[in-house]
This record gives structure tokens, C-alpha cells and sequence, in this order.
């Protein structure tokens, strides 16, 4: 049996594998095309050099060209998260290195060849593939789920894609190969930010053999000879092999699961984001408690915070409610990158849930002290830190959210039910979606863990809404809502299904809950990513450590450092204008030139070994073989091939201020990528178009066809251009080695209005609710308006009959002057609800025996008065009598 040709092993050197007989399948050539054509040229430097550092070898110093920023020798220090960016470096880098595939240009040639997506079979022991295949390891079927998510068009097209059910991209050979080798090895941050690498491939290849022992008892397999491990050395390894036809990219893992062997969810995030994120969430947890100022602990804080807001920028796949039941029910789900020839993974769901129980003695320390200042700043601290644990925990399986449900009950307050927690990242995180019928057809299945019954009717939306809402009011949960979106004749009390849908869970920012352990639920504001929409100007720092103004539609785009020039003002008085300058240089234009050049060859000689002139048609031609007697030691025979695609667009975009450096970020297709992995991708593909190169001038030594001398010459000729732009393409390669390193973006952090105020009420007002009959009945003290001053454009001073009580209150959204009668008037009823005054009136007609639910005012405060003591507070409590509400 004739089996593919394996893959070249990484720069590290794999474990020891048996020698090879004669007789043997596997292949124990090197750098080598079809009969043992050595690629490698004493001519050629190139050729000798590593190929395992993936064009990160040391560069020979050149001198740089262009534009000149010279920073000054503190710019970098002057960073005030210095410490942050080195860490962020050091993580990303070990992980990055620790997931390098292969290289070599015997693979490069033969997938010039022009022919369909080809078939690769790869031996991987102990998690580390190797150059051989051993036919005697076990195949392993692997099942991959890939959630693209670097921009929110390609979002999008996903969740259209979902919606017709189309059959996934399953990408090329290497990359489903490599990825799914990958999936051998799990990898984890250490507390002094090392990444260890833990092999996987013993359990998984006793999976493998279960299932190929099934089927073999019932005929339908191989027999178990096929299934022994690999022994070296009078030792045994653990040994699988990978074949890319039983690798598969499908919309749904379940479906299958049977199948698998391994399996994985690949979702694709912005990696400097996440990785800052993680990486300071550690620093907190192991660096926080009391020992660590407020000060301190208030900037990391804002620092996460800014971390949340451009993964949710650069990162839509995260905020998507579609996303949602595919992190739910997937198994082994990784967050990573995409480099266009593999997946590389960041951190696990697995992983996440393993730092989120580091933090339980962090958490406990910040009950509030004796002290009001003490109180205050933790009343701060709290509700974020709480923020990041609900971002971090929307990122776990149910797998890895079962093994830490009891940590998070004991030690954060939360119900660590899937419909708990599911509703509370409704409410805490902004869950997009294209539009209303995939919010809807996302939003239930993650609640309730099955799916709405297909067609989903348009006319059924409303249904399905008001159904939705009676049965997480029916678990404790109730939605308030503003005037424009109560007091309908029927079902006043519930928030309205507006004409055009919810496409945001925006709608349950105010969700209260009243069951069991509710104060943590509660406790937890919205994650306001987006807090500049309603500013015309932000403040921001920047890491020259100065703070300027912006304009707030801006933001989104210096964050995402896209060329342009933006006024930016010194946050002070009579400040002075500045322009930040974004520029942006493309990198690969000397490869992109030699790529078009090599295509173009590549169609002339396919012309030629197509040609029938002379009689050399094309089936007789591909047919003979060349005379190994005919050939020069160092000939190819030259067959139809592909023509080539390059890695796509890579540009260095810098920041500049006033001529001041303050961030130089690297991007492959828009889509930030680390400076190292710009050189090796440049590198990679350098060494691939010179390989080609080479392949070509060797071929056409022995070229078997009549072709004319001039034409032969031109070709020649070609070929030598393409060699000089690839020069010139490693000269920008060896620049960028050497440019400086800066943060990737400019801001530092985003100075919000208000930023520092309180999160949450603390006033809670006792209630209870239920549904009967599909009436809301409320059982809660109720009293009558008696007073309702605005004193602010935001903040109504409301007096309430027989209480002693002012309650400051706020609408749940701006409103304008004109409007401001509608919000509570005098002689409104007022339900006292947990954070809440339900506003309501008497029924009319033959509701008349019931109330309409008209708003809900949130209460901020509430002023005792001068008559109010302390003094039977504990007898007056006693006294007051609820009363049931029925609002119809």
C-alpha cells in the first residue's frame, strides 16, 4: 500500500523513532523532491540554513531605509504597563514557539503541483510529529469545529452561513493536519508566565483503539495488529497518525461525536487581547489582595476593563449570541489564532476555568473593612473584578463549568446552573446578533439547552418572546422596562417585542433576580463596551503617559490602529492640537511582485507541457519518463503546477504624535499579528518562492520539449527577477528584525465620564413574584406618588405616601425634557421591587379590578430624613405590611 509522504519534524527534535528497513513505507529523506533530487545547493546558502526557525535565524544587520522615527531612549520605559507588555511578550511568545509547524521544501514543491487539495498523512508520537510514517500507529478521526472571528463581516457570513446550513470551509491538508496534531498537546501558563506543554496523546490513542476495536469485532474495521504502539529503543511510545482525509470541519460536532476520536471547537479571537486580558487577571489574583493598593488595584481594574473592550472590537465571534450554544455544548475549546497554515491555540476553556479557582483568596479579600475608605474602594473594586470573572466564565464549556459550579457558589454567591449563568452574561455581556430571528434562535436554545421548532414563523416571534419572559420570571427573574416598552392591554408587564426584534441582550442590562443567592447577580453591572456612543469627546492616555481628547468616533479605529490622521487635543486647559498620525507601510510588495512574476511563469510552462507541437502532446508527455541515464544528477522532471497565493496583505502600521512614536502594530489582512510571526511568515514564504525558483531552473536543464531558444532565455531571465525581489523582500524582513519594539497601540486606556462612581444600588427592597393565569402578581409594599422632582436630567427626587423616606430614583434610559411627565407622575402607584419602583396605574374597563404596568425607575438612594432614627427601626420593619400588586 502506497501511502503519502509525511511532513518534516519542528525545530525541536522529536522523540527517538525505530531505523527504517529497506523494505519499509515510511521515508527517511530530507530536503529531498521525487527520486531523491537533493534540493539543498552548495550554491545556495539558503538551502542549509534551518528551516526549523521558520525565518526567525539570526539576521544579518543591514541598513534601514525610509522614513527615520528616532524615539527617545526612554520611550519604552516610559510606558507605565511596561511590565504588562513584556508579560503579554513572554506568554505569547512561548506559547507561539511551542506550536511551530514543520517546515521543508521538499513539502513546498510538491504542493506546487497542480492536482486537488493533497492528501498527507503524518505519525505524531507523543505529541511531537516526526518526519516518518509508521503504518503500525493507529488513525486517528478527528472533528473540528472552526469559528472564524476576526472582523464582524466575516461574523456575519458565518451566521448566514448557519442559517442555510452550507458545508463549512475545510480548509487545505497542512492546515487541517497540523491543527489537528496539535490538539495532542495542551498547554499552560505557569505563575512566572512559562508555558508548559502537557501531552495528551496516550488517552486519546486509547480512545482510538476503542473504537477501532468495536468496529473490528463487528467486521466493519481493521484488525487490532494495526493498533500497537511504537517501540524505540526497547521502549514503547505512544504513536497515532494523522490523516488529513479523516480530519473534518463540520458546523456541528454533535452530530458525530460518536465518531471522533479527538474533537475540538476552534474559536478565532484577537490574541494580544485576550493574552493581555489572562495575563492580568493572573497578576491580579497573585499580586492583589490587601497588601496591593487601591491604587494599584483601580489601574489593573481599568487596564481588564480596556482589555474587554477590544477583544469585544477585534473579537465579534465572542459577542455573538449564535456563539453562544456552540461554546455551551462543544468539547476541548480553544481560543486562538489562525495563521493561515494552522491554528494556534491561546488558552482552553479548560484552561480558563483552572485560572478562574485561583481566585478565591483574591475575591475574599475584598470584603469591605471598618473604614469608609476601605468601603469605598471596594465597592469599586468588587463589581469589576466580578465583570471579568462573568467575561472569563462565558468562555467555558459545560464540562469545565460542572467541575468549578461549586467553587463558584461558595465563593462568588452565583448560581452555577446553565440558565443562571446564561442570563447573566445576557445581562452583563452585549450579545449581537445579524438580526432578530438569529437573536431569537440563539437566545433560547442557550437558556433552555434545545432549540425552537423549525421554521421559525416571523408571526411566531412574539410568542416565542412572551414566552420566554414568563418562564425566567418563573425561575426568579424579572425584566423591567421603560414607558415606551410596558402598559400593552394585554401582558402589560412584560417588555414588548418591538416591530424590528432585539438583535442586542442590550434588553436585559437592568435583569434583576429575587431566588436564592441573589445579591452577586445583582451586584454585577453591564459591561458598557461601547460607553462613547453617547459622548461627542473621550478622554484617553496614551503611552507617552499624557492624556488627550478624542473624538469619540474615533476611538474604534486608533484602537484598531487604521491609517489615518485624527485631532487629538492635550486634556488641559487651552491644551494644545495635535494630529496622531497613523501610517501604514506594506511589508510584502517585493514578495507580492515576485509571487505575480512566478505565476506567470508557472502558466508559460504549463502552456509548454501541454503543447502538442512536434507531437509532444500532453498525454504522451506526462506518460514517459524521463531517462534516469538522460538526466543530470540535479534535474526535475517538470510537471503541471499550481499557481501560487501569498499570505495575503502585511503592513507595519505606526502611530506617531507630534513625530513621537507611540505604538507600531504588525497586521496580516487588517488583522493584528505579533512582530515575530511577521518575520516568520515573510521568511517562510521567501524560502518557498526560492525553492521554486530553483525547481524551475534545474527543470528546464533537462527540459525534454522543443522550445525556442529566446523563449528558453526569457524564462531564465524571469526567473532571475523573481530571485531579486525576494532579495529585496528578505532585506525588509532583516529591517523589521531590527525596527524597536513599541506597544501595538496607542492607548492606554479610555478616561469615561463617571468611570470611578458607584456600580450598583445597595438599597434592597424585598419582594416576591409570580405568574398566574398570565397575570404578574408582585407581592411587595406599595404606596401612592405624593412627589416627583426633577433634579437633574437624570435623577428625579420621588416622595412616597406613608414613608419617611426621599428615594432618588433614575429612568432606565435618557430622557428629553418634553417627555420627563411620563416617567411618574403624582398619584401613580409605586411598587417597592427589589433595585426598582414599578411604576403602575388602575386598570380601565374590564381590567378595572387590576393595575397596568406603565415604567421602572431605578433607585439610586434613598434619603431617611431629619424625623428618621435608628431607634425601632427593627419594630417599624415589622409594621410594614406587603401587599400583592396584580398587573393584568
Amino acid at each position: 500500500m502506497a501511502h503519502p509522504r509525511s511532513l518534516l519534524p519542528p525545530s525541536r527534535p522529536p522523540p527517538p523513532v525505530p531505523p527504517t528497513d529497506q523494505g519499509s513505507t515510511s521515508s527517511t529523506r530530507r530536503n529531498t523532491f521525487n527520486d531523491g533530487d537533493n534540493m539543498s545547493s552548495d550554491s545556495d546558502p539558503e538551502a542549509h540554513g534551518p528551516a526549523s526557525m521558520n525565518g526567525l535565524e539570526s539576521v544579518i544587520v543591514r541598513p534601514t531605509g525610509g522614513r527615520d522615527i528616532i524615539p527617545s531612549a526612554s520611550r519604552l520605559d516610559r510606558h507605565r504597563d511596561q511590565d504588562a507588555l513584556v508579560a503579554r511578550h513572554l506568554v505569547w511568545d512561548g506559547i507561539a514557539n511551542k506550536q511551530l509547524p514543520p517546515e521543508e521544501t521538499d513539502m513546498m514543491i510538491r504542493l506546487l503541483e497542480k492536482k486537488a487539495d493533497k492528501r498527507i498523512v503524518q505519525t505524531w508520537i507523543e505529541g511531537q510529529p516526526t518526519a516518518e510514517f509508521h503504518e503500525a500507529a493507529i488513525t486517528l478521526k478527528v472533528g473540528l469545529t472552526f469559528m472564524p472571528g476576526a472582523d464582524k463581516p466575516q461574523v456575519n457570513r458565518l451566521e448566514q452561513q448557519d442559517m442555510t446550513g452550507r458545508k463549512p470551509d475545510q480548509k487545505d491538508s497542512y492546515w487541517r493536519v497540523h491543527t489537528a496534531g496539535l490538539l495532542l498537546s495542551t498547554y499552560e501558563v505557569l505563575q512566572d508566565l512559562a508555558v508548559v506543554q502537557k501531552d495528551q496523546t496516550s488517552r486519546i490513542a486509547e480512545k482510538a483503539r476503542t473504537r477501532v476495536l468495536r468496529k473490528s469485532r463487528d467486521g466493519s474495521g481493521p484488525p487490532m495488529s494495526s493498533m500497537k504502539s511504537l517501540t524505540v529503543r526497547g521502549r514503547d511510545y505512544e504513536a497515532v497518525n494523522i490523516d488529513s482525509n479523516e480530519v473534518y470541519i463540520v458546523n456541528d460536532l454533535r452530530d458525530r461525536r460518536s465518531e471522533w476520536d479527538i474533537e475540538s471547537t476552534l474559536i478565532e479571537v484577537d490574541g494580544s487581547s485576550l493574552v493581555g486580558l489572562i495575563v492580568n487577571y493572573r497578576s491580579l489574583i497573585h499580586r492583589g489582595g490587601p497588601d496591593m493598593s487601591f491604587d494599584d488595584t483601580r489601574k489593573l481594574l481599568d487596564t481588564m476593563i480596556e482589555d474587554a473592550r477590544r477583544l469585544c472590537v477585534r473579537s465579534p465571534i465572542l459577542f455573538r449570541m449564535s456563539t453562544r450554544t456552540s461554546i455551551i455544548h462543544s468539547k476541548n475549546t480553544r481560543y486562538g489564532v489562525n495563521n493561515g497554515s494552522y491554528f494556534q491555540t491561546i488558552t482552553t476553556s479548560k484552561g480558563i476555568s483552572e485560572t478562574i479557582s485561583l481566585s478565591a483568596a483574591y475575591y475574599n479579600s475584598l470584603e469591605p473593612g471598618n473604614s469608609s475608605d476601605s468601603t469605598t474602594a471596594q465597592n469599586f473594586i468588587k463589581p469589576r473584578f466580578l465583570q471579568m470573572i462573568v467575561l472569563l466564565l462565558s468562555l467555558l464549556n459545560d464540562d469545565d463549568l460542572a467541575e468549578i459550579a461549586e467553587f463558584l457558589e461558595s465563593t462568588y454567591g452565583l448560581k452555577a446552573n446553565r440558565q443562571h449563568l446564561e442570563l447573566l452574561f445576557m445581562k452583563v455581556m452585549p450579545l449581537m446578533s445579524i438580526n432578530s430571528k438569529v437573536f431569537l434562535k440563539a437566545m433560547v436554545p442557550a437558556y433552555e439547552g434545545y432549540p425552537l421548532n423549525e421554521p421559525i414563523q416571523e408571526n411566531m416571534h412574539v410568542h416565542y418572546w412572551n414566552t420566554f419572559i414568563r418562564r425566567i420570571l418563573g425561575q426568579g427573574y424579572l425584566l423591567p422596562g421603560t414607558v415606551g416598552d410596558l402598559g400593552s392591554n394585554e401582558l402589560s408587564w412584560i417588555v414588548k417585542w418591538p416591530e424590528d426584534g432585539f438583535r442586542s441582550s442590550s434588553v436585559f442590562n437592568s435583569l434583576q433576580y429575587a431566588g436564592p443567592k441573589s445579591r452577586t447577580f445583582n451586584e454585577i453591572p453591564p459591561v458598557d463596551l461601547h460607553p462613547e456612543a453617547s459622548l461627542k469627546e473621550v478622554t484617553v492616555e496614551m503611552t507617552n503617559g499624557d492624556t488627550y481628547t478624542i473624538d469619540s468616533s474615533d476611538l474604534e479605529r486608533i484602537t484598531c490602529m487604521n491609517a489615518g490622521i485624527f485631532n487629538t487635543r492635550q486634556a488641559r486647559l487651552n491644551g494644545r492640537l495635535y494630529d496622531l498620525e497613523i501610517e501604514e507601510v506594506v511589508l510584502n510588495d517585493s514578495m507580492n511582485e515576485a509571487i505575480s512574476m512566478l505565476n506567470a511563469i508557472i502558466r508559460r510552462i504549463n502552456w509548454w507541457l501541454t503543447s502538442t507541437k512536434n507531437g509532444k502532446g500532453a498525454v504522451g508527455a506526462l506518460a514517459r519518463k524521463l531517462s534516469k541515464t538522460a538526466r543530470k544528477e540535479k534535474s526535475v522532471e517538470l510537471v503541471l503546477a499550481e499557481e501560487q497565493l501569498g499570505p495575503g496583505r502585511l503592513t507595519k502600521n505606526s502611530a506617531l504624535l507630534n513625530q513621537d512614536m507611540l505604538a507600531t502594530a504588525y497586521k496580516l489582512e487588517g488583522r493584528k499579528i505579533t512582530k515575530k510571526d511577521t518575520i516568520r511568515i515573510m521568511g517562510t514564504h521567501n524560502r518557498k518562492i526560492k525553492a521554486m525558483v530553483r525547481h524551475f531552473e534545474r527543470g528546464m536543464d533537462d527540459f525534454e520539449y522543443k522550445v525556442d531558444s529566446t523563449e528558453r532565455k526569457k524564462i531564465r531571465n524571469d526567473l532571475e527577477k523573481v530571485r531579486n525581489k525576494i532579495e529585496h523582500s528578505e532585506n525588509m524582513r532583516h529591517r523589521i528584525d531590527e525596527d524597536e519594539d513599541f506597544s501595538d497601540e496607542p492607548i492606554v486606556k479610555v478616561i469615561y465620564p463617571g468611570a470611578n462612581g458607584p456600580t450598583d444600588p445597595t438599597n434592597w427592597q424585598d419582594y416576591q413574584a409570580r405568574i398566574t393565569n398570565d397575570y404578574l402578581h408582585v407581592d411587595a409594599k406599595q404606596f401612592t406618588v405624593i412627589g416627583a422632582n426633577w433634579i437633574s436630567a437624570e435623577m428625579i427626587e420621588v416622595t412616597l405616601s406613608q414613608h419617611p423616606a426621599k428615594f432618588l430614583v433614575a429612568p432606565l434610559q435618557p430622557v428629553d425634557e418634553a417627555s420627563r411627565a411620563d416617567e411618574v407622575q403624582v398619584g401613580d402607584i409605586a411598587i417597592l421591587a427589589g433595585h426598582y419602583i414599578i411604576i403602575a396605574v388602575p386598570g380601565e374597563g374590564a381590567s378595572s379590578w387590576g393595575y397596568i404596568m406603565t415604567n421602572y425607575l431605578r433607585i439610586n438612594s434613598m434619603d431617611a430624613g431629619a424625623t428618621q432614627t435608628r431607634r425601632g427601626q427593627n419594630r417599624r420593619a415589622q409594621r410594614e405590611v406587603t401587599s400583592t400588586a396584580i398587573f393584568v
